[in-house]
């Protein structure tokens, strides 16, 4: 029996990587407007520093009535974090990827909503110009 548990331990742990492996295969790639949703994120490209896009993010949860919870920047990162009338999570992540593009990642509510997601990409491109 105690031969038996580090070769289930093994493969339990083989199995878990070809898993993780996997789920990072279904990352999308960038589409043609430089987003890419997957898992829940909606990944963005932008040129402008994180201040800005902070500074973007804002100013459209604002716009949309969702309440600012938390809101930070650096010249390197940044994140925003609203609340939904309903206690839905909006994170906004920003993070600076060379000196005049930011990456930044939008997750609502905990699985994600593309629909809002996207809306809130596009109020912040219109902002950011």
């Amino acid at each position: 029996m105690k031969a038996l548990a580090p070769t289930l331990f093994l493969a339990l742990a083989l199995g878990a990587g070809t898993t993780l492996t996997a789920c990072e295969g279904l990352r999308e790639k960038p589409g043609v407007d430089g987003t890419a949703y997957s898992l829940g994120h909606l990944d963005v490209m932008v040129h402008a520093d994180p201040k800005k896009v902070v500074e973007a993010a804002e100013s459209v949860l604002k716009e949309m009535d969702i309440q600012i919870v938390s809101s930070v920047a650096t010249g390197i990162d940044g994140k925003v974090v609203g609340r939904s009338a309903l206690e839905k999570r909006i994170d906004i992540v920003v993070e600076r990827q060379d000196a005049e593009t930011s990456k930044y990642s939008i997750q609502v509510g905990s699985f994600g909503d593309e629909k809002i997601s996207r809306e809130i990409h596009e109020k912040m491109k219109a902002k950011l110009g």
